[in-house]
C-alpha cells in the first residue's frame, strides 16, 4: 500500500497506481466537422460520449464473440 511520509495511506498514489495497472486510453482524429456533429448530436440526446463510444466497443466485441 502507498503510505505518505507521514506513514499514513496515500490513496492519490495508490489510484494512479491502479489506474496505470488496469485502465488504457483509446484515441481516434477525425475531421473537426464530423466530431462537433457528434458532440451537438450526443448533446441533443442527453448522452455522453465516453457512453456512446462504450456502447459501440461493446457491441463490436460482442458481434465479434458470434461470428464464425
Amino acid at each position: 500500500m502507498p503510505k505518505k511520509a507521514s506513514g499514513d495511506f496515500d490513496q492519490m498514489k495508490y489510484m494512479q497506481e491502479w489506474k496505470k495497472q488496469n485502465m488504457k486510453i483509446v484515441s481516434a482524429s477525425y475531421k473537426a466537422d464530423f466530431v462537433a456533429d457528434f458532440k451537438e448530436a450526443c448533446r441533443k440526446l442527453g448522452l455522453k460520449q465516453s457512453d456512446v463510444i462504450r456502447q459501440a466497443m461493446i457491441e463490436t466485441i460482442e458481434k465479434a464473440k458470434t461470428s464464425n
